[in-house]
């Protein structure tokens, strides 16, 4: 029988090469808007079909539930170890983070009918008192993900007793990620170009506010 250890760490790989399609849609963005949008139409024609999309979602809703699991083994012992407090902490922001994505995923694609394109992250990231919020959101939440890959491909290197290599990889995936994630707040937020709101993502977040959208 696989061990939750064992599948945590094999379903981790295969949602890793859907982030890895994510995260190249997202820096595609630093050429603006259309190439953002034009890459995601690319991307979404490998995990976005009837066979791979469902997979996926279930990949991602059973990994959030055996991470919770193996985060609450002998979690009072993790915390006391300096490497397993960083992956079980980097792992619990990543599980918050994932949970409210795919729930904001949902209400903006299956509930109110939208595209999610460039413009669902850059929508909460245009106004006060949204970015407020969501920035920080977004930069912990991709940081945390590469914090917890990075702890993985260490102690994977560990086993091998490869100690340079393991430091190597730690601190080159988990800087690399953080980065790309302040590389992407910073895109959101406007910084490299103007980003103007088409009026149904107005409406969006003013609906989602309570009216309270500027």
């Amino acid at each position: 029988m696989v061990s939750y250890q064992t599948y945590h760490r094999v379903n981790g790989l295969f949602i890793s090469l859907f982030i890895v399609l994510h995260m190249v849609t997202h820096l595609a963005g630093l050429w603006g808007i259309d190439a953002y949008n034009a890459m995601q139409q690319v991307m979404r024609i490998v995990y976005r079909n009837t066979v791979v999309e469902p997979i996926l979602l279930i990949s991602v809703v059973l990994q959030v539930g055996v991470g919770l699991k193996l985060v609450g083994q002998n979690f009072r012992q993790k915390l006391k170890e300096k490497w397993a407090r960083r992956q079980a902490l980097s792992g619990l922001f990543f599980l918050f983070f994932i949970s409210q994505h795919l729930s904001a995923l949902a209400m903006a694609r299956w509930i109110e009918g939208l595209d999610t394109n460039f413009f669902w992250p850059a929508s909460v990231m245009s106004a006060s008192p949204f970015y407020w919020y969501f920035a920080p959101y977004y930069f912990l939440g991709v940081t945390a993900m590469f914090v917890h890959l990075g702890c993985a491909l260490r102690r994977y290197a560990m086993r091998r007793k490869s100690t340079v290599l393991a430091g190597s990889l730690f601190w080159g995936v988990s800087g690399g990620g953080a980065l790309i994630a302040l590389t992407i707040v910073f895109m959101l937020l406007g910084l490299f170009y103007d980003i103007e709101l088409p009026a149904v993502w107005v409406s969006y977040l003013t609906k989602v506010s309570a009216g309270f959208y500027p």
